[in-house]
């Protein structure tokens, strides 16, 4: 990416594998908002060009002298943390440290205010999970980070904002592994139906039917969820009501409200919601100092489980697949990020792993998603179950 709105194919040079490092040969990488975010120029890089990526999945070439007796050349590796970028790239280095290992963490302190580890949290992928679906580990680490450290309580009643693929896991993590019934809001009713087919119970358009949430709100008394998601990107100014504070209301005195992701712009929050009703604003740190990289190994191989038992089904944030050579159609997938109710696009070095990532349901965007208030309606030929 040689500025915002361009990527084109390009020449680096190999990485060296240090002893504390390993050569990866990329298999898959997935795009994530913070890709687009650059491409978007909603953020901004020190340097360019960057090469974006780091939803990851490659082989392992080459194994320093202080890693041969936990890795070899052939091995799976994604990984959580390190960096925002490199990803994309054919060949590229890594410092794993992976679940167990006594590799010891070193740190240091980052111009973005927060004290980053030198290696990576690490992983390696098991034989039979295809590594176009095995980038979605990145994603699941982070989602099971932020609800492990600031959990509901099983029969809690949970509001997820936003249905993008992060949210999608969560409704899932929250459902079948916490015991958690989960409310979704999303201004795209195609994201919405795959929320709901993901075991939300309801799911609310907070644009269309405000004033639906609204007498809710009133009817319940201010105490329809115990716990709010937000796993919002930004909002701009006078995209509708403002969904956040309309969370707030839904949330009961004391409740938890929990910010899952950075957003890439500045964003408004009611401090007199937190205020009126005590709210709890939590968060995961990336600080390593509070959340050392080793706790974050343990995590991603626990997505891993997740994942491999099918407790998780990572399919349905998928929407398409590109080659990672295709210098077009890889343009093409940050242009279209998020548009049209798309989830990720996967983007694979092999034919073989193109054939093994599944086919995108086919929805109905004209289908009524909500009848009446809270009551939903999905049809099976209409949304076909993701596994």
């Amino acid at each position: 990416m040689s500025q915002p709105g361009h990527l084109r194919l390009g020449s680096t040079a190999d990485p060296v594998c240090r002893p504390d490092e390993v050569v990866l040969h990329t298999e898959a990488v997935s795009i994530c908002s913070t890709d687009v975010s650059y491409f978007r120029g909603h953020l901004s890089s020190p340097t360019w060009p960057l090469i974006p990526g780091h939803e990851y999945v490659g082989r392992v070439v080459d194994v320093g002298s202080r890693l041969a007796d936990v890795l070899r050349p052939g091995d799976r590796l994604c990984y959580w943390g390190q960096t925002d970028f490199g990803g994309m790239a054919e060949y590229r280095a890594v410092r794993p440290l992976l679940p167990g290992h006594a590799e010891r963490e070193t740190t240091w302190f980052t111009e973005r205010g927060f004290t980053d580890a030198d290696q990576a949290a690490a992983v390696i992928v098991p034989p039979d999970l295809p590594s176009g679906l095995a980038t979605a580990l990145e994603p699941l680490t982070s989602v099971l980070r932020s609800l492990l450290v600031n959990p509901p309580r099983p029969g809690d009643t949970c509001a997820v904002l936003g249905c993008g693929p992060s949210s999608v896991l969560a409704v899932q993590v929250l459902r079948r592994h916490l015991g958690v019934d989960v409310i979704v809001l999303d201004q795209d009713d195609q994201r919405l139906r795959t929320a709901l087919n993901c075991g939300a119970g309801r799911g609310f358009n907070p644009v269309r039917q405000a004033d639906e949430i609204t007498q809710l709100i009133g009817d319940s008394r201010g105490q329809v969820v115990d716990y709010v998601f937000d796993a919002l990107p930004h909002i701009n100014p006078g995209e509708g009501g403002d969904v956040r504070e309309l969370a707030m209301g839904m949330l009961r005195p004391g409740g938890t409200y929990v910010m899952y992701g950075a957003s890439a712009l500045p964003q408004q929050i009611s401090t007199w919601m937190i205020l009126a009703k005590g709210l709890k604003l939590r968060a995961t740190p990336f600080d390593v100092d509070a959340f050392p990289m080793a706790r974050s190994a343990r995590v991603l191989e626990l997505a891993v489980g997740l994942v491999t038992s099918g407790l998780v089904d990572v399919r349905p944030v998928f929407t398409r697949t590109v080659d990672l050579h295709d210098e077009e159609g890889v343009a093409e997938a940050f242009v279209r990020y998020g548009s049209g109710g798309s989830m990720k696009t996967s983007m694979v070095t092999h034919a073989k792993e193109a054939a093994r990532m599944p086919q995108p349901a086919v929805v109905d965007r004209h289908e009524p998603l909500v009848d009446t208030l809270g009551q939903t309606t999905v049809r099976p030929d209409v949304l076909a179950p993701q596994g």
